[in-house]
């Protein structure tokens, strides 16, 4: 995700919304330049640096939001808050700004807000930007050339041994809610139906946040109703991207017609972050081509 690093001219706002109160932050309104850029994250805190960092991209402004148990946002009132739950939330801080028509762009697991927000309140949008995203996690995590998949070369011998695979596994989602975190050794972090098979595995340490919202994420399946998206929309995907391979973004820019695809030649998990010219390039054309 983008590093959170010290800024001096962002703004932040805790705004009300149906009694929380979200964290948002964003340029003075004073200095705002057309079109908006919104942005999230289900497991992500965004500040000021995203916020930078998105301008600098697009040369455009920006508002990054920061959804209920994220931050400096107030927690959820209960543990099952959607995505489409967070979509309703980061829709009332739109209208509450005074913003019109927006930009929305999801990176990584920002991508799934981007698509339900597209599919929810598409009078809303006049673009949206997925990057680094798939149409369904749990069939991601079933692809051996995913990284956090358990059956990624680098863990299905050691997964194998202990018990913890399963051909079948990753076949229907089940029941959320029953699935835990465990430890292993050689491995790491390794998500999975409680006292069974291994559903995702993570080398790096997992977050508080990504370890509260893995039970939601790991249902994320928007195959049914991709194709009802309208809006102008870019993908964008790193060729070297070893959590999203090439070919889950491709499905993404299939299911979305009249979509723009970029893939940005050896690019990994969010190009963005990397800062290529190639990723400015490909969002200011978009804009200036498809956002009025």
């Amino acid at each position: 995700m983008v590093d959170e690093e010290s800024e001096t001219e962002i703004e932040q706002r805790l705004v009300e919304v149906g009694g929380a109160k979200l964290e948002v932050f964003l340029d003075p309104s004073g200095r705002r330049q057309t079109p908006i850029i919104g942005a999230a994250h289900p497991a992500g805190v965004y500040g000021p640096s995203a916020v930078a960092l998105i301008e600098r991209t697009a040369g455009v402004s920006a508002v990054c939001i920061n959804p209920r148990g994220i931050g400096a946002s107030s927690a959820p009132a209960e543990r099952r808050y959607s995505l489409d739950d967070m979509v309703d939330d980061i829709e009332t801080v739109h209208r509450r700004l005074g913003i019109g028509p927006w930009v929305f762009w999801g990176m990584s697991g920002g991508g799934w807000l981007g698509m339900v927000y597209a599919r929810n309140y598409p009078d809303s949008l006049s673009g949206l930007i997925l990057e680094s995203i798939c149409p369904c996690f749990r069939a991601r995590l079933a692809d051996p050339s995913c990284v956090l998949s358990p059956f990624h070369p680098s863990w299905r011998p050691m997964l194998a041994e202990r018990g913890l695979i399963a051909a079948e596994s990753h076949d229907t989602p089940g029941n959320p809610w029953q699935t835990e975190w465990l430890e292993v050794e050689g491995v790491g972090s390794v998500f999975r139906r409680r006292n069974g098979p291994a559903l995702l595995v993570s080398a790096a340490p997992v977050t508080p946040e990504m370890h509260a919202a893995m039970p939601l994420l790991w249902t994320v399946d928007t195959r049914d109703w991709l194709g009802a998206i309208r809006t102008p929309t870019l993908v964008l995907s790193g060729t070297a991207d070893p959590i999203v391979p090439l070919s889950h973004a491709r499905d993404v820019h299939r299911g979305i017609v009249g979509s723009d695809f970029v893939a940005i030649e050896g690019g990994g998990h969010v190009p963005t972050t990397e800062g290529r010219p190639e990723v400015a390039a490909a969002v200011r054309e978009f804009l200036h081509t498809h956002v009025h």
